[in-house]
């Protein structure tokens, strides 16, 4: 069986609901959901013309692949069939240099799609996560983060 990107984001979210975690928000690859909202982290600096539709302002815009709440912690999400390191300092610049974008656009997001249980977001604890296959042996560990390691359609585990 090839282990493909949806094939990942299935399986964690699967794992994630089984173990007490709430999803909040998120989108498959290629950018459909029947399930959750994407959390759109919006660069305010490049959306002041006020237009009635900031959403479409890609340049700066960065989308997490899924968010999860569970006891005041909040796993951020991404998700390759392998470890990607792309995405390891995807989330290090969301939670440091554009911390205060993710803080803003979670804020709204949990105010507009009813989600109190985010606020204060200021007691919450961001925990960078990584998802991909456990088949994957070798990959350089950041201190802080997680990893969801999949090893089949409904098995996982975090690390």
């Amino acid at each position: 069986m090839r282990v493909t990107e949806g094939f990942i984001h299935v399986s964690m979210r699967d794992f994630l609901k089984k173990n007490g975690w709430t999803l909040i928000a998120g989108q498959y690859p290629g950018g459909s959901d029947d399930e959750l909202t994407a959390l759109n982290v919006m660069d305010p600096t490049l959306a002041r013309d006020q237009s009635p539709d900031p959403r479409r302002h890609s340049y700066g815009k960065l989308v997490p692949d899924l968010i999860a709440y569970k006891d005041g912690s909040l796993l951020v999400v991404e998700a390759k069939p392998k470890f990607s390191l792309e995405d390891q300092q995807k989330l290090i610049y969301l939670l440091s240099e554009r911390r205060n974008d993710f803080i803003s656009s979670l804020e709204k997001f949990a105010k507009e799609r009813n989600f109190p249980v985010l606020l204060p977001i200021g007691n919450l604890r961001f925990i960078p996560t990584l998802a991909f296959s456990a088949s994957v042996k070798k990959y350089p560990k950041e201190p802080g983060f997680l990893y969801i390691r999949v090893s089949g359609l409904d098995q996982a585990y975090l690390e």
